[in-house]
């Protein structure tokens, strides 16, 4: 590949407003449980504007983007649920209910679609597939 380390970095610096928009966007409205229609519905959407084609797999999302088919894969996973308890945080974007992001997944699953969207970028310089779930 030939980004350079600093570049990928300043690259992964300019998706900060985008990772804190996602992030805060799931962290309001959490589910728990190996079923996330709302969860998986919000990353189908993102993951489409990103140009990739997400299928359901399990109760979440899969999507794959494959640079030179060399035969190689590699997989990058986040888990998107959240905990069955109360958030008492007091942030703008806090869950309401019984069920809130206490466990960082929902920074998991924003890291995951940043990650996505500079793999979009490097599309044609992969030597393989990646396989985003």
């Amino acid at each position: 590949m030939t980004m350079d380390t600093k570049a990928l970095l300043a690259e992964a610096e300019a998706l900060k407003p985008q990772l804190l928009t996602d992030r805060r966007t799931l962290h309001r409205d959490p589910e728990v449980g190996p079923s996330l229609p709302r969860t998986a519905a919000y990353v189908t959407e993102r993951l489409t504007a990103l140009g990739y084609a997400p299928r359901p797999l399990a109760g979440g999302v899969v999507a794959d983007i494959t640079g030179e088919d060399t035969g190689r894969c590699v997989l990058l996973r986040a888990d998107m649920d959240g905990l069955p308890m109360e958030e008492t945080t007091g942030l703008d974007f806090a869950a309401k209910g019984d069920t809130a992001h206490m466990c960082g997944h929902d920074a998991h699953a924003a890291m995951l679609l940043g990650a996505a969207r500079i793999l979009k970028e490097m599309e044609d310089e992969l030597p393989g597939t990646v396989k985003l779930m």
